[in-house]
């Protein structure tokens, strides 16, 4: 939790969006991803997480214009890539601890 008058490092959107490229097109894992950029964790997942809510890696503040038809279905695009990503990994770890036994 943030303490009173607390300043916190503000990264560059170039850095955003590295982050969110390489979760989605290089299937790195969040942990990862901070380790290599030197990042934290909670920051990396925040940024992901907004990508895929909101298609921008940028925390909106205020109140959430409406979005157009167009935005909707690029965000619920979006949305299923990542939930297709998470399936493949559930599966290929389901796989390879049966492979295990």
């Amino acid at each position: 939790m943030a303490k009173k008058g607390q300043k916190f490092k503000k990264y560059p959107s170039e850095i955003k969006y590295q982050v969110v490229k390489l979760f989605i097109e290089e299937n790195l894992p969040k942990k990862t991803i901070a380790s290599l950029l030197g990042i934290p964790p909670d920051r990396v997942r925040l940024w992901i997480k907004n990508y895929l809510l909101y298609g921008d890696a940028e925390r909106k503040r205020g109140k959430p214009k409406k979005e157009s038809f167009e935005e909707e279905m690029e965000r619920l695009r979006a949305e299923n890539a990542y939930l297709k990503l998470l399936m493949e990994k559930i599966l290929e770890e389901g796989n390879s601890k049966k492979k295990l036994k």
